[in-house]
């Protein structure tokens, strides 16, 4: 029977405080979401490229003859002995550069001879059309933003003769939309690249491959280091002055995606610190103010003999399904977050489709964080409260005594303010626990708000980072939606804690707008103070990520970024108090003002 009433008080507890439930389901939603969004795009990027890598055999060295007449015989026999005749393949190449009615070079065609029966390494996928099956038919690389490339179709005269292109390929050397030098003339674009189906009479381009594929691993270091020895022993043997030796590092597309895929991952780590903490803070004060306001449950408990990690267990569970719930929430979110991270490549490269499936390691270790710290705040700040007799515990908790402030003590500033203004920062400066918890959460927002500007600048002025600016506009938007519910959550705890307070207004005669102002006021002045002093601490913050990810700068942030960053904070903190203004105006006077002092 006893069981029974103890269930029934922990369903109780569930309905009596669903919207701090909520509130605890939409804090962690919110900080898994993006984290774990951010945190899953290196691993997803790095995923693709080692399928990229494997099915479509991409070469680890590309080495390029500089003589007319190309690779010598002793050359060819050279990289056969050194990778295995069936890890390199032979091509001839060459550029030729159109020139208009003035002489001057309008564009840059390259062309590739090579036999595409027997090419086994640097695969090229075909998207449209058929592969040549006459002599007069080609094949054309993609279009894109900077390679014009051809129709299936069209005429192409090349040394004086025609041809027609049967289909359109995609070459994973050239998976990047970024311009591609001319190997002639390295000042110049291309602005085609076409591919002959023809056995290469002259090689000047050998590629060659590791007979251990498995050893790549997204530009590994043991891949690393056996790529910088092999290309200093290819380049010995045949001379800098001969030939050119270059390696998937030097490579604008793959190596490039790694890149910004680790810079993605860093900033992912870097950040859930802050969501972190802002988590807890909120989940704390949450759990806080509920022991308080279950004092007399709690010592109804523990005469009825309940121990009390079985009383804390109640408000533990509460806890976990909040975060439970919570997280499960993330899962999809942060899922089409990362979807828009990874598609966000696709501006700057052409990307396979999103790799739906995944060992979500990131996401999973963020939960398992965010969990485990907001349990154990749980626990410990409820086994201290409950560690209380019984007797302690039906007493109500003593008002906090009223003493001088700090500002007080500045005549000159004290006597010039109004009776309403120093009530307001009385009350803000003597509770020094709410005081700190509002402006430490409002200071994370804010840096993280203006985390998100900063990148935004730098991205924009740099460019060829489109990844950064989706990481930049989601960490905007989240991190707002988190200030929004830090201010609303520490709000709603704050006018609930004063209750009888603003019944007290009420019965004397306060206009609505009075009332509300009395609360705002020491909200805003909370918010204010965090967000000024989260543009300095903002500052050394983006500094260090900077310099962690090897992209960007203070001097590249714009002067209205510094400004623009608090703004945004303080205009959440206004739109949270707005949804409070009608809890504010719907107290129960009578009942407030039964409550015991």
């Amino acid at each position: 029977m006893v069981m029974k009433a103890f269930g029934r008080s922990a369903f109780r507890l569930f309905t009596k405080h669903l919207v701090r439930l909520i509130t605890i389901i939409a804090i962690v939603t919110v900080s898994i979401g993006i984290t774990s969004g951010i945190g899953e795009v290196e691993g997803r990027i790095k995923s693709t490229v080692n399928d990229i890598y494997k099915k479509q055999n991409v070469s680890d060295f590309y080495v390029k003859s500089k003589r007319t007449m190309g690779f010598t015989a002793d050359e060819l026999n050279y990289m056969a002995e050194k990778f295995g005749a069936e890890n390199v393949m032979l091509s001839f190449c060459y550029e030729i550069p159109s020139v208009d009615d003035n002489g001057i070079i309008k564009d840059v065609t390259r062309v590739y001879y090579f036999d595409f029966d027997n090419s086994y390494i640097n695969k090229i996928m075909l998207l449209k059309g058929k592969l040549p099956s006459a002599k007069n038919e080609i094949l054309s690389e993609r279009g894109t933003e900077e390679l014009e490339g051809y129709a299936i179709g069209e005429t192409v005269k090349i040394n004086g003769q025609n041809f027609t292109v049967c289909g359109i390929v995609l070459n994973p050397l050239l998976i990047s939309k970024i311009e591609e030098p001319s190997f002639t003339d390295p000042a110049r674009k291309l602005d085609h690249v076409i591919y002959f189906d023809s056995e290469p009479q002259i090689v000047n381009d050998v590629y060659a491959v590791l007979s251990d594929r498995s050893m790549f691993r997204s530009f590994g270091n043991g891949y690393e280091k056996q790529i910088d020895r092999l290309k200093s022993e290819i380049s010995d043997f045949m001379g800098g002055e001969n030939a050119s030796v270059l390696s998937l590092y030097e490579n604008s597309g793959l190596y490039a995606i790694v890149s910004y895929a680790e810079k993605v991952g860093l900033i992912g780590i870097v950040f859930v610190v802050f969501f972190l903490l802002v988590t807890m803070l909120v989940v704390y004060a949450n759990m806080a103010r509920l022991y308080d306001e279950e004092r007399g449950q709690l010592a109804c408990l523990k005469t009825l003999g309940y121990s009390d990690i079985s009383i804390v267990g109640r408000y533990t569970l509460f806890v976990f399904i909040g975060t439970l719930l919570g997280g499960l929430l993330a899962l999809p979110l942060g899922m089409g977050l990362t979807a828009l991270i990874y598609s966000s490549f696709n501006m700057q490269y052409t990307m396979p489709p999103f790799p739906g499936t995944g060992h979500m390691v990131y996401y999973l270790m963020t939960f398992a964080a965010i969990m485990l710290s907001t349990l154990l705040l749980t626990l410990f700040s409820g086994l201290k409260t409950v560690g209380n007799k019984p007797v302690t515990l039906l007493t109500p908790k003593a008002p906090k005594s009223g003493k001088k402030v700090i500002i007080e003590r500045i005549g000159f500033i004290w006597k010039r303010l109004s009776f309403k203004y120093k009530s307001t920062l009385r009350n803000v400066l003597l509770f020094k626990s709410r005081f700190f918890m509002t402006v430490i959460s409002i200071i994370g927002s804010t840096v993280l708000v203006l985390s998100g500007l900063g990148l935004l600048d730098c991205t924009l002025k740099y460019g060829n980072a489109s990844s950064l600016v989706a990481i930049s506009a989601a960490l905007i938007v989240f991190s707002a939606a988190l200030c929004a519910l830090v201010i609303y959550n520490l709000t709603n705890i704050n006018v609930s804690e004063r209750n009888r307070e603003i019944a007290t207004l009420m019965v004397l005669g306060y206009h609505d707008r009075e009332v509300t102002g009395y609360i705002f006021r020491e909200i805003y002045i909370m918010c204010l103070i965090g967000a000024l002093l989260g543009v300095p601490l903002g500052l050394g913050f983006l500094s260090f990520v900077f310099d962690l990810v090897s992209f960007g700068a203070i001097a590249d942030i714009n002067w209205w970024t510094w400004i623009l960053a608090p703004a945004i904070t303080m205009l959440f903190g206004f739109l949270s108090t707005m949804l409070l203004r009608r809890k504010i105006l719907k107290t129960d006077m009578n009942a407030s003002l039964k409550t015991l002092e």
